[in-house]
This record gives structure tokens, sequence and C-alpha cells, in this order.
């Protein structure tokens, strides 16, 4: 899963704020109201109450806001995933998203008080919580009580509370979110980003005495690479945007940069010892020609085309961002395995595995004309049920039970469309599966998925990281659950954004730079004047906040009482291969 980052810019009553700024708007009235709808009783699941004594199920309209302009179910309606949805509940689903993502089709449904029946939006925004706090939203906690009681017992307890707000009541669902329900501590799973290197030259380059898991060797192994190979890239960052560069984040934490200092406390990974380090080495790659200029200026599908060619020697980016440029370079007979770079005193890499709180949240709007309908809705999409149908589509058709009633197999008719005979891949195709994400619970998918009937390249890309799970860490006290209500929350808010839209300026002359210490130093100095001593300093609270919440004493996994340092080969523990 990609932690997304877009720009989202609200102009309302003349205040101007961010993704993570504030709105003025005197909104719907907070009183909660609910409509005088039948109350459900709670002796089966609330969408079987959608059919009549006949068993008949009415049909009827909604419209759901997806503010991505990526998201797209172009077969809804037409697949099997879809019709069962619609057979179920009867509902037909207008989707709508923005044309880009500069927050303005957002805007307009707010200030106008047009938001549909059904709203996503990223759940770190905090318009999130505005809306809740404003009174735009009804609460799922009352819905669930008066029409989806079984609802009750699929809450994921920690998901649930983490985005509950000061009035106690939880106002939206996460898709892609993380719950102890289904993964745990103990659940060792792949790092969110990583390094990639192209295996044959990486061979070339260790035979030549450069394993590359050092600044220097790496730099070093760049270097004998790029001589012996002409027209490639030796290392390939991210885009860089008004949000930052998320290759940055991924090598940082490969330096063991950490947000917790030695005694508990919240730290800005910018300000640490490791950061620097991290970028001195990043300022060095640039002035050695190992990151190109036009990387500075690369957007997405231009990264995308590089490394699909095979012209990247080491790449930084978020490897599922770009699959399907990592699948062609497979098929071209190109294949790239992780790699272990540390710090110069040699420290292991403590990376994010890919778990987290999600991604878009998922809100009933107090437009909704029957929000009795919807929340019976969202019971059936959130249920386990629910979660197999959009995934692996139906139980006897495209997939069954093992023996043990603990992971899903695919069907013969499923695995023969997997490899390649017409019929069966022209009839899955039809299945429409991962397209309805909205609610999509990736913790249960994934503990349950198929792993039969998996093709070459199959393998390949769902192994790309799992190498590196030795150093993958749960970082869920970074995902910070902050008091809304605090008098100057919405002042650290518009100053958090300012300070990260200039660090996101600063970062490309720092790497760029003849002196980036310099750099540096100007950056952090000018930070300071605009409100990051303030902005970590509300952090700091919150941090102390979410760790009480998670109930842990350390957030930092080497802070932790039984942190061990894993070691591994250069390119990390192939046991972890499946």
């Amino acid at each position: 899963m990609s932690k997304k980052s877009i720009i989202v810019s609200l102009i309302l009553s003349g205040i101007v704020c961010t993704t993570s700024g504030c709105f003025r708007s005197t909104g719907p009235t907070k009183e909660i109201k609910y409509p005088d709808y039948p109350l459900t009783p709670d002796d089966k699941d609330s969408w079987e109450y959608f059919k009549d004594e006949n068993g008949n199920v009415e049909s009827w309209d909604i419209e759901w806001y997806v503010n991505d302009s990526t998201f797209a179910w172009n077969s809804y309606g037409s697949d099997r995933v879809s019709q069962i949805i619609k057979q179920k509940t009867g509902v037909n689903i207008k989707f709508t998203v923005p044309v880009t993502d500069d927050g303005q089709k957002l805007s307009t449904l707010i200030s106008g008080n047009k938001l549909p029946d059904l709203i996503s939006v990223q759940c770190w925004y905090n318009q999130c919580h505005q809306l809740a706090d404003q009174g735009y939203l009804y609460p799922l906690d009352g819905l669930i009580e008066r029409w989806a009681p079984s609802f009750k017992n699929r809450e994921q307890e920690d998901i649930w509370k983490y985005f509950s707000e000061s009035d106690g009541n939880t106002y939206g669902i996460p898709n892609f979110a993380y719950s102890t329900q289904y993964v745990n501590d103990s659940d060792k799973m792949e790092p969110n980003g990583g390094l990639l290197v192209r295996k044959d030259w990486y061979l070339e380059a260790a035979a030549a005495g450069y394993d590359m898991t050092t600044p220097t060797s790496f730099i070093a192994g760049c270097k004998y690479i790029s001589s012996q190979h002409s027209d490639i890239i030796p290392l390939q960052l991210s885009s860089f945007t008004s949000e930052g560069n998320t290759s940055i984040n991924w090598l940082s934490q490969y330096f063991c940069s950490a947000f917790e200092d030695s005694k508990g406390n919240y730290q800005d990974t910018r300000l640490t010892d490791r950061y620097k380090e991290m970028l001195e080495f990043l300022n060095t790659c640039v002035k050695e020609d190992i990151v190109k200029t036009a990387n500075f200026s690369d957007k997405a599908e231009q990264i995308r085309t590089k490394i699909s060619r095979g012209k990247v020697f080491v790449s930084a980016v978020t490897p599922q961002d770009f699959q399907t440029a990592f699948l062609k370079c497979y098929t071209d007979g190109v294949e790239y395995i992780p790699l272990v770079l540390k710090n110069k005193d040699g420290q292991a890499p403590i990376l994010q595995d890919i778990s987290g709180n999600g991604y878009l949240l998922t809100m009933v709007s107090k437009n909704c004309k029957r929000p009795d309908k919807v929340i019976k809705l969202l019971d059936f999409l959130y249920s386990e049920e629910g979660q197999r149908l959009v995934a692996f589509g139906i139980e006897g058709e495209s997939y069954n039970w093992n023996d043990t009633h603990d992971a899903i197999v695919w069907t013969d008719r499923y695995v023969a469309g997997i490899n390649g005979d017409l019929e069966a891949q022209a009839w899955i195709n039809e299945l429409g599966l991962y397209q309805m994400t909205l609610l999509m619970n990736l913790a249960y998918i994934n503990k349950v998925k198929p792993l039969n009937g998996r093709r070459a390249s199959d393998i390949y890309i769902d192994n790309l990281k799992r190498p590196m799970i030795p150093y993958a860490y749960n970082f869920k006290p970074t995902f910070l659950k902050h008091d809304t209500t605090k008098e100057n929350y919405f002042d650290i808010a518009t100053k958090y954004d300012k300070t990260k839209t200039k660090w996101a300026e600063f970062i490309v002359q720092i790497l760029r730079g003849s002196n980036w210490k310099n750099e540096y130093d100007s950056a952090i100095k000018y930070l300071n004047r605009i409100g990051l001593e303030e902005v970590n300093a509300f952090y700091s609270e919150s941090y102390k906040e979410t760790k009480e919440l998670l109930g842990i004493e350390w957030g930092y996994p080497s802070n932790r009482p039984d942190y061990t340092e894993p070691v591994t080969g250069p390119n990390g523990d192939p046991s972890y291969y499946r």
C-alpha cells in the first residue's frame, strides 16, 4: 500500500488552507437529528433487511464523491462484483471524482454545503475532523445503533478508536488500514518503500569489490557501473513535488533517522544527525552525477518509463507505485532485488512497514437521503463477506476455502485464466476484482489471499521487497492523533502547511547546493521563523497522546527493550520469498 500525498487548497470565506489547514464555514448545525426510519433488529446481518417478505430488493440511488482523481471503477454495473452488490443491497452508485487533485472540487462541495451521500477523503486531511466538528456528517455510531447493529461486531476497535473525534463518535471508515484484529506486532510485514538494485549490474559491482551497503561503497559502486555501461541512471529518486519527495523519506529510514529520542520524546527527523548524514550523502550523489539533473523535474510517468527500460541501476521509489515498470523489466529479462544500505556507523536500517491507519476515510454526509440504507451498504462492504467479494469474487466460482478454512485458493477455472486460457481469461476480466477499494481491508485480504496459480511474474512482483522484512517495523506511532479541540490547533495546522511547502522547496536547494550544510542551516532557520518550533512543540504533545492511545512506552524500534539488530546479507533475507 502507497501512502499518497496530494496538496489540497481550500479557499473558503477568504481563508486559505492546505491539506492540514482549516476552513471557516457556518455549515449545518452540529446538532444531530436522525430521520425517522424504522429501527433495524440485530438478529441477522443488516443488509439482509434490504429484502422484503418475498425476498425482493428495492433499487435505490446514491452519489459517492471520491477525493482522488485517479480513482475509477470503469466496469461498474457490468462486472460480477458490482452486480452482486446491487443484488444484495439494491444500490446504484454514481461515483464522482475531481478532475485534478487541486482541492477545488472538495472546496466547492463544502462551501456550498453540497456534499453528496457518501464522501471519501484522505484520512490525514484535517477537513475530516472539521467536517465532523462543524456538523456536516452523521456519526457512524448513531447510524449503526439505529439501522445496522450487526456492524457493531465488525468494528475494528483500535482503528475505530483512532478515528474517533472529541465528542466520542467515529465519523469515518478508512480503507487500507491495518487493525491489530488481523495484524499484530509479531506479524512481520514488508517495508513500504525501499531500495531496489538491478541484479546483474549489482553482481558486477560486487565482483569488483563494491557491496554498496555503506554510503562510500554505494557511491563507488554506482560510479563503477556508470563507467561500464553507457546511458544509465545510477540512482533514481521519486518525483519532487510541493509535498516533498518520498524517496528521501525512505532513505532517511535507511540511515536510521529516528522520530523519537532516547527518552521517548517526539523529534522531527529532519533535525537529527542521521537525517543530515543522509542529506550529505544525496548531495554527494548529485555532485557525482549519480542522481541526474533531470530527476528534479521528472514526473511519475517519466520515472516509470525510465525504470521500465531497465536503465535504472538503483531505484529508491515506492516499488508498489511502479509495479508495471518493474514487471516490464522482468519480462525483458531484467530483475531487481533489494539492497541493504546502512549509515556510516553500520547500523541496520529501521524501515516503516506497509501497515498504517488508512488512506481514504469514507463518511456519510448529512445530505444523505437514506442514511438507514447507506449504513447497511457500508456494513456489507466492510464485512469479511464483502471483502472477499471485492477481492476474490464469488465462492465456488473464482475461489474456495482451503481444508482448514483459514486461507483461500483460486478455482481451477481462475488458474486456467491466469495461465492463458482465453475463455477463462475473459471470464476473469468480467469479475471486476480489486475495483471497489474504498473500504478495502488489506490486513484481512492479505491474510487469506490465494497463493496458488501464480505466474513467475506474479511471484516476482509479490516478492520484490520481502527480503527486507527483517528491517521493517510498525510505525503507527508516527500517525499522530491531534486534539483538534485545542485552541491553537488551526493555527498550528496552517503553520505546519507553510513549513511543509517551504521544506519541499528547500530540499532541492540542499541537494543541489555547493555547500549543503549552509543551505540546510538557512532552511531550518527560515522554517523556525515561520513556525516550525511551535509545530514541533504541538506535535510533541500529540505524540505522547498517540503513544498512550496505542498503549506503548517506546515508539522507535531501536528504543524498545526487545530490539535486536537484524543481520542479513547485502540483499536481505531470501528465506522470506514465498
